[in-house]
């Protein structure tokens, strides 16, 4: 409630898949005597999909729609520290599966839409679920 506005205010909000949506692994050269992980370094040379990062800080920033993002990795702290690097201000959640995501987000009943990359997430997410290409912007 703001002034003699007596209305209920309600934040609704979006999630965000990093994975495959937000940025891609970088490129490498297969060596077969080298086991290749993800590490904290390799994220910082994750390759941004600009028109998906374009929309999140449009998005979170201008229009101020509260913002989550969710991974898969277990370098969430890198991950918000690659956003920050990039002028973006928003919580990075490490889930170690998508059923996990899929649990917890029956509780969070603010977050209306959550944006991934492929069908499979959508179809295991439910109903809030949306498909964005990574080489789209998504609308409101």
């Amino acid at each position: 409630m703001q002034g003699n506005d007596i209305s209920v205010d309600y934040d609704s909000g979006q999630g965000i898949i990093f994975e495959g949506l937000i940025a891609n692994p970088p490129e490498r050269v297969l060596n077969l005597f080298k086991k290749q992980t993800v590490s904290e370094k390799s994220i910082k040379n994750w390759r941004p999909n600009e028109l998906c990062l374009k929309a999140l800080i449009d998005t979170s920033d201008r229009l101020g729609i509260s913002t989550e993002v969710y991974t898969f990795l277990p370098y969430a702290e890198e991950i918000e520290s690659w956003f920050f690097r990039k002028g973006i201000s928003i919580p990075v959640y490490h889930y170690t599966n998508i059923e996990e995501l899929a649990y917890d987000l029956r509780f969070k009943r603010s977050i209306r839409r959550i944006l991934v990359p492929t069908q499979e997430q959508a179809s295991i997410i439910g109903i809030r679920a949306t498909v964005v290409d990574p080489q789209k912007a998504w609308t409101v």
